[in-house]
């Protein structure tokens, strides 16, 4: 579909261009129906199943930055890479590999991994053959409450013990041995007794079971596997166990930032991102549970790379002047906790303290009728506040937020001290789904969000050095806020009424369990109320996994209350 590109339009195409150059505001800058259509040839190839979702790490990365790296060059970029090329690669943690030869076999059954038992994340590698099984309860010990799952006098040595994963009381906040819960302490103490190894199982309904995926191996002393519901019972036919073996490997894979300098020889620098990476054949962070399929992120985010292309094609080619330096960054393995950018800002050809400011493009691709164009960050310089109600272009309408902080490659660079601007067209079904693809993308509206993002480095082009602003979420550490729970929604960012109202909820979490559908709005968390989506994440960081809270919620104006379990 690339060819799309050295199309020539016909006379009646050229009408059009004159219509889509009009402007509805002075100062604006301009695109035409060639513009609309190099958008469309870029995301169209990004998004195509050639690339198989572009995940960080495959083949489908190395195509993508070999797409965008020659294009870097085309436009005359200095390359700001490694060994004198436009990438930048890093390592990063994939899913910990669990060999085969991991088995479970009781009383001559053995078991099928994953469906019936996995390792957790605080298991060491090792294998144990014909041991006697001991059940301890819920493995704690709290001598100050007068407790023990131990029994005195009764050795342990050698036996692989059974652990109940749960607490005598539960697992949430007021649980009065939420000191003990901690499963690293559990299998300490365990080791301490002289187990050779440990089972875990889970009866409480409310408690999530381990995570089967993890990056790190944290275990040390004993191999550990977690038992599912359904073979719980053989801990009860058996009294021993036929075979017990761990078999583990870390894995690494490469990331490659791509990065490209429109070099002024000025004394600042602007910086314009947008991530390249997607999920891949789906797996984590899918919201499509019938197996493997390609995703194609044309929204998410093929549309920001190619809105970043553009503005660079827009700069380098001579259309338009700015009298500072352009930095132009795609990111990998965003989509795996913003690594790509991370990685950049602790190993930065440049030095921060001469980036002016960083605009991020993420989902740029939906533009709806209304042209609700969200732009989160704008509490990160007073500059922001003061000139965007100046550009009114194309009859956009912004929706600000005023945090630094986000679920994008920004956020990594306000950890920086940068002032940031995050533009986003909003969220939709297709989110992290297999059907995002190239042919729902609004391309005259991702042109008009691409022509407002080049009228606003022109406008700032004469300003100083913007300031920066610390938002009023900076956590003391100046770390990104972490959550231990999920409520499983998407919110609609662009709803300003009280409350958040939602956009999705996503299959298998805790809405939707509970009965929370797209467009309710939720007004109140516990004794918390929510009166947008900063009190939201406030209140979201106070629960852990295994609490229960009385959600209330507006349903077509209709107050009601439902109790989620996280």
């Amino acid at each position: 579909m690339l060819n799309m590109r050295f199309f020539r339009m016909s006379w009646a195409v050229g009408l059009l261009m004159l219509a889509f150059s009009a402007l509805p505001a002075q100062n604006c800058a301009t695109f035409s129906e060639e513009t609309v259509e190099r958008l469309k040839a870029d995301v169209y190839y990004l998004a195509s199943d050639e690339l198989e979702g572009r995940e960080a790490g495959t083949e489908g990365e190395q195509m993508a930055l070999a797409f965008i790296s020659e294009r870097f060059a085309e436009l005359g970029l200095k390359p700001m890479g490694e060994g004198g090329t436009f990438v930048q690669p890093f390592p990063f943690h994939v899913p910990v590999r669990i060999d085969m030869s991991t088995q479970l076999e009781l009383g001559g059954e053995p078991l099928e991994i994953q469906e019936d038992f996995y390792p957790v994340a605080y298991s060491a590698n090792g294998s144990l053959k014909n041991r006697e099984l001991a059940p301890v309860g819920f493995g704690i010990e709290a001598p100050e409450l007068d407790y023990s799952d131990y029994e005195a006098g009764q050795s342990y040595e050698g036996k692989i013990l059974v652990i109940n994963y749960s607490s005598p009381d539960g697992v949430h906040p007021h649980s009065k041995y939420l000191a003990y819960h901690d499963l690293e302490k559990r299998l300490e103490i365990a080791a301490g007794k002289g187990a050779a190894g440990v089972i875990l199982f889970n009866t409480d309904r409310n408690l999530p079971d381990p995570d089967p995926n993890f990056t790190r191996i944290l275990g040390r002393q004993l191999p550990v596997l977690f038992l599912r519901a359904h073979k719980a019972h053989l801990l009860e036919e058996y009294g021993a166990v036929d075979l017990l073996a761990v078999q583990m490997e870390e894995q690494t894979r490469t990331g490659h930032n791509v990065a490209g300098l429109l070099d002024r020889e000025a004394k600042e620098t602007i910086i314009i991102g947008a991530h390249y990476d997607h999920l891949g054949w789906g797996g984590e962070g899918s919201r499509y549970l019938d197996g493997p399929a390609i995703h194609n992120g044309a929204d998410d985010n093929a549309s920001g790379v190619a809105a970043m292309l553009e503005v660079a094609r827009y700069f380098a080619s001579g259309e338009a002047f700015s009298s500072h330096n352009l930095l132009f960054l795609a990111f990998s393995a965003e989509e795996k906790g913003l690594l790509g950018s991370k990685y950049f800002t602790r190993q930065s050809p440049i030095k921060f303290k001469t980036v002016n400011y960083m605009l991020n493009m993420d989902m740029v691709g939906r533009l709806n009728e209304s042209k609700e164009l969200v732009v989160n960050g704008v509490g990160t310089s007073p500059t922001w506040e003061r000139i965007l109600p100046a550009l009114d272009c194309y009859d956009l309408q912004l929706k600000t937020t005023r945090s630094g902080i986000g679920p994008s490659d920004h956020t990594s660079f306000y950890l920086q001290d940068v002032p940031v601007l995050h533009f986003f067209t909003g969220t939709h079904e297709d989110y992290h789904r297999p059907e995002d693809d190239a042919d729902k993308v609004n391309y005259e509206g991702l042109a008009e969000v691409t022509a407002y993002l080049e009228t606003l480095i022109q406008s700032l082009d004469s300003e100083e050095k913007l300031a920066f602003t610390a938002t009023a979420d900076e956590q003391p550490t100046g770390g990104r806020r972490r959550f231990s729970v999920t409520l499983g929604v998407m919110p609609d960012y662009t709803f300003e009424g009280g409350g958040m109202r939602l956009d999705a909820v996503t299959e298998g979490k805790p809405a939707q369990a509970a009965g929370l559908q797209g467009g309710d709005i939720i007004t109140q968390m516990g004794e918390v109320p929510i009166k947008d989506m900063m009190s939201y994440m406030q209140a979201l960081g106070m629960f852990k996994k295994g609490d229960k809270v009385m959600v209330t919620y507006l349903r077509e104006g209709k107050e009601e209350q439902v109790e989620v379990t996280f």
